[in-house]
């Protein structure tokens, strides 16, 4: 019997609840260092603010041969400015419901959002993701994901329990 076994590591490039979130960096290449070392296949899902940063895309490329790379969507405020939309967030993240996730914006914004993700995602690496994830995506942000950009996956939380300031409960087991 084989086993099959994906990595995926969702990448922020900002943390305000510590005072110096440099460690991300350090953190994530030591992270890629292991996947290199072992040769464990991986997923990398980078929000926008870790996407825009060169080092993070320059740690990947050293690993682009076992390493799919696409989208963790959490709205963060250089996605929501660079998409001509006011950012109403406590920090440049902020992990509420209302500003750091698609069902806090109307479906224009939504579109809005995504379509600048996807279109500095393929600046950058050449083609648009096929995967995206995040805690929780919208059935009408999934959908257009899907229709205009052909998205193959979408990996989300099944159960977190009065975590940043939302719960999601009681999601059925999907898979491992």
């Amino acid at each position: 019997m084989k086993n099959i076994l994906n990595i995926i590591n969702f990448v922020r490039a900002v943390e305000p609840r510590e005072e110096d979130d440099s460690y991300l960096v350090t953190t994530f290449q030591k992270e890629m260092e292991l996947n290199g070392r072992y040769g464990f296949r991986n997923t990398v899902l980078l929000q926008y603010d870790a996407l825009i940063k060169g080092e993070y895309i320059d740690i990947i490329e050293k690993y682009r041969d076992i390493t799919e790379v696409g989208l963790w969507l959490e709205i963060v405020q250089p996605l929501a400015e660079d998409s001509g939309i006011e950012w109403l967030g406590r920090y440049p993240w902020d992990w509420h419901n209302d500003v750091g996730f698609t069902v806090g914006y109307d479906t224009d914004e939504r579109k809005m959002l995504v379509d600048t993700a996807f279109r500095k995602f393929r600046e950058i690496f050449g083609f648009y993701p096929s995967v995206v994830g995040s805690w929780h995506i919208d059935a009408f942000t999934l959908r257009y994901m899907s229709e205009k950009y052909g998205i193959t996956a979408s990996c989300n939380c099944r159960d977190q329990y009065g975590t940043d300031g939302y719960t999601i409960w009681g999601g059925y087991y999907a898979g491992a």
